[in-house]
């Protein structure tokens, strides 16, 4: 063993531990496994527990140690060492003795942690550290749990089989609360299926309380269940049932409840209205519960009718999305009970390609049973097929006219061609004259498909046979096999004045029907301001937006400033600025909340939206989306997007300064929100917040050492005393408009709860402070940013008034 670690662990010596850190790392790479069992020694002597000056030591050794370990990359040489150190803190009480106060043992134990699971990837060490890790999991300390949770996530990745066959303690201590080890079951859950489904009922109970990436875990978790055993989730379907009402559980709930039905289908039959109601309210969810209609009516022929009467409903009104699914369920159900549609069933599928029109004669077919069963004439299917055919050959005629509009369109072209071409060399193509051609061709292209359009609707209002409506027309007239039959001429001028019509409205049609962002956001109207009534609520918009260049990619540049202004405002000459790494969802947000601002859609010619395209084309990376289209893709940003732009607003402190006013509509600086403490904060000597918090002492900042002092926080300065009342001397001050920084020391925890300690940054010292709560610790930071702002702001106005 290195000379200098023989003295400080053999004398204790605490005054030349700090020296260990002059050392290169070679010099003690040799020895660190020996000096890891002499600190095992002195760890588990009786009278550690009680002397501060064999904790400390302690404490030096074993950072100098990992860091040495870190630095050489000698984690397998020296792991054995380290982690039974490690595995010895077990022996001992681990349970903190106070609020955030680890016991002697604990915080050895936190520190071995990082330096050997950060090596997730290394197979022989994970070998030796995850039977010790996963035994910390049951020692009652929430904060090393928490930690251990976090590294063992990550082996889970890299090393799954190493944790399967822990499984059963990992679901244990995932029900006793430490929800962080959710994310690990997916990983464990095919190598050791049987732990996980004995306990899967309690599992699924812990949903309501869990946070959002909880919930997702365990639907991941239950996603892989359903389709490796989906019997084990049979009686778990009315649980499911009722995550359906929350919009960001349903998809993958319904993906869940769709596995369980073709595997399981009688449980899911008592809730196909309960699915229905889902359905009509989000229609995006359809093509799962059409899924879990066509199990279910698999099981009997009464069941196939009450699920095709739905499935056949869709397939005529849902979106084009949908209908392959439909088919294919509509399909396996009428094969399975052939005496539904009898003979005739696949006559329906070949004879038409319109999905709407398969959908109508399904609808006749089914209507014809049951009208059947109550002792009406049976409608024949021949004849079904005969009045379609009849809707088709009035659309063939129709097709003609379309067709001599072409050719008459193609004449004119081929006439200006042939007058141009007599001038010989004289003609000239400008470059005007391709855009006004390109332009022709487009509208035409465009009057053509809705002239289809027009053929299409006209043909279902007019050729209705009283039973009820005709078969919609394809959009291609070569797709349509029935045989034509003559068709009066009234009915075939009925059809071509609408088709005219419309014709001469798209030509003279809006010149913005070809802005596809103007389409977008005009037809989204409602979403839009719906969404962003809410959203503002949340997240300010920016008052200026600069894109700027990092050597990690492009960062937005954000300021925004107090709506008010008012004569004690901490921004009436300066703006809070921030730096975001989300510059395009950014700007997205502020096109929407320009949009909600306006009555009008929007359009790529308004020049605030050009200002918007300039700087999402600074951020365009090569093959990146246009501007255009990245900003039609989604109507509205998703909740976890919006949800990270305010939790990365929290972590700059922006809400400390900042709170949104219902009353002005808008967000206001603290000072213009709480006039009543501007004159507090503008009294000279008046203290804005005074008390007792504790200042680290040791400059080490891997020693925990705290110090209580009585601190007064008025005017320009944070003012602190040596001892523990404000009437002892020995004042300290530190100024506020010197303060860089204030920091939230970080803390993982599963909420957004602050932590008690915080650091306030200057251009000459650091200084870390910790409250006695939360709560505390909130009015601290609080009141120390909302000074500083101040501080800085004053100093602002007097530089102007200087000069």
């Amino acid at each position: 063993m290195h000379q200098l670690f023989r003295l400080v662990l053999g004398q204790r010596d605490l005054s030349r531990a700090g020296d260990l850190f002059s050392l290169d790392d070679s010099e003690i790479e040799d020895c660190l496994s020996q000096a890891l069992e002499e600190i095992k020694i002195i760890s588990c002597s009786p009278d550690y527990l009680t002397s501060d000056n064999d904790q400390a030591v302690v404490e030096i050794c074993i950072t100098r140690i990992t860091t040495a370990i870190r630095e050489t990359g000698s984690i397998e040489r020296h792991g054995a060492a380290l982690v039974s150190l490690w595995e010895s803190c077990l022996e001992h009480n681990l349970q903190p003795q106070g609020k955030d106060e680890d016991t002697p043992h604990a915080k050895i134990a936190s520190d071995i942690t990082s330096c050997v699971l950060q090596n997730y990837s290394r197979a022989p060490v994970m070998a030796l550290a995850v039977p010790v890790a996963v035994r910390f999991l049951q020692q009652g300390n929430q904060e090393l749990s928490r930690n251990m949770s976090s590294y063992l996530s990550l082996a889970a990745i890299a090393k799954a089989e190493l944790l399967a066959q822990h499984t059963e303690a990992i679901t244990c201590s995932v029900l006793g609360g430490n929800a962080m080890l959710l994310r690990v079951l997916p990983s464990v859950y095919p190598r050791q299926p049987e732990p996980i489904h004995q306990h899967i009922c309690e599992l699924t109970a812990m949903m309501p309380q869990l946070d959002q990436a909880g919930r997702q875990h365990l639907l991941r978790l239950l996603q892989m269940i359903s389709e490796l055993h989906p019997l084990v989730l049979s009686s778990l379907v009315p649980s499911l049932i009722g995550y359906l009402s929350d919009c960001d559980l349903s998809d993958a709930a319904l993906g869940v409840l769709v596995n369980v039905a073709q595997a399981c289908p009688a449980p899911l039959a008592p809730y196909l209205s309960t699915l229905r109601n889902v359905g009509q309210k989000n229609p995006l969810l359809l093509g799962h519960i059409a899924k879990i209609h066509g199990a279910v009516g698999l099981t009997s022929e009464v069941q196939a009718r009450g699920a095709l009467q739905y499935l056949v409903s869709l397939l005529a009104s849902m979106e084009h999305s949908v209908h392959h699914t439909l088919v294919l369920e509509i399909r396996c159900l009428t094969d399975r009970y052939t005496s539904i549609l009898g003979r005739g069933g696949k006559d329906i599928y070949r004879m038409s390609n319109s999905f709407t029109a398969i959908a109508r004669l399904l609808g006749r077919k089914l209507e014809a049973d049951s009208a059947m069963s109550r002792g009406e004439e049976k409608l024949d299917l021949s004849q079904l097929c005969e009045s379609s055919s009849e809707v088709f050959a009035g659309s063939k005629s129709l097709q003609v006219k379309i067709q001599a509009f072409e050719q008459k369109i193609g004449e004119e072209g081929a006439e200006s061609d042939t007058e141009g071409g007599s001038s010989g060399p004289q003609r000239r193509h400008s470059l005007s004259q391709a855009a006004r051609d390109e332009r022709r061709e487009m509208r035409f292209n465009r009057s053509k498909s809705l002239a289809l359009h027009a053929v299409r609707t006209q043909s279902i209002n007019t050729d209705s046979s009283p039973e009820g409506e005709g078969v919609e027309l394809s959009s291609e007239p070569n797709l349509c096999e029935a045989s034509p039959s003559p068709v009066s001429s009234t009915l075939e001028e009925n059809h071509t004045q609408p088709t005219e019509s419309k014709l001469q409205k798209v030509e003279l049609g809006d010149p913005r029907e070809g802005d596809r962002l103007w389409t977008h956001l005009r037809d989204n109207m409602e979403e839009i301001k719906t969404f962003c009534a809410e959203m503002i609520k949340q997240i300010p918009i920016p008052d200026h937006c600069v894109i700027e260049d990092s050597h990690r990619g492009c960062v937005a540049k954000l300021s925004f400033s107090c709506l008010l202004k008012g004569h004690y405002c901490l921004y009436a000459k300066s703006c809070f600025s921030l730096c975001s790494r989300q510059p395009h969802l950014w700007i997205q947000i502020m096109l929407l909340a320009l949009q909600s601002k306006v009555s009008e859609a929007l359009c790529c010619q308004d020049e605030c939206v050009q200002q918007l395209r300039k700087l999402w084309e600074k951020t365009q990376l090569t093959g990146a989306h246009s501007f255009e289209l990245a900003m039609t893709q989604t109507t509205v940003p998703h909740k976890k997007d919006v949800d990270s732009l305010q939790i990365y607003l929290e972590e700059v402190r922006f809400f400390y300064l900042f709170s949104y006013s219902e009353e002005e509509s808008g967000w206001l600086c603290f000072m213009c929100s709480n006039p009543e403490k501007a004159t507090v904060v503008n009294q000279d000597g008046q203290p804005l917040i005074e008390g007792k918090l504790k200042e680290k002492q040791v400059r080490w900042k891997f020693i925990k050492r705290w110090k209580t002092r009585y601190f007064t926080l008025a005017g320009n300065q944070l003012l602190f005393q040596r001892g523990k009342s404000k009437d002892e001397l020995d004042n300290s001050s530190i100024e506020l408009s010197k303060v860089q920084s204030v920091k939230v020391v970080a803390k993982k925890r599963r909420d957004r709860g602050l932590p008690r300690a915080f650091e306030i940054f200057t251009d000459s010292k650091t200084y870390v402070l910790k409250a006695q709560d939360e709560k505390h610790a909130e009015e601290w930071l609080q009141c120390i940013n909302v000074a500083v702002a101040q501080a800085k702001e004053r100093e602002n106005h007097e530089a102007t008034t200087y000069l």
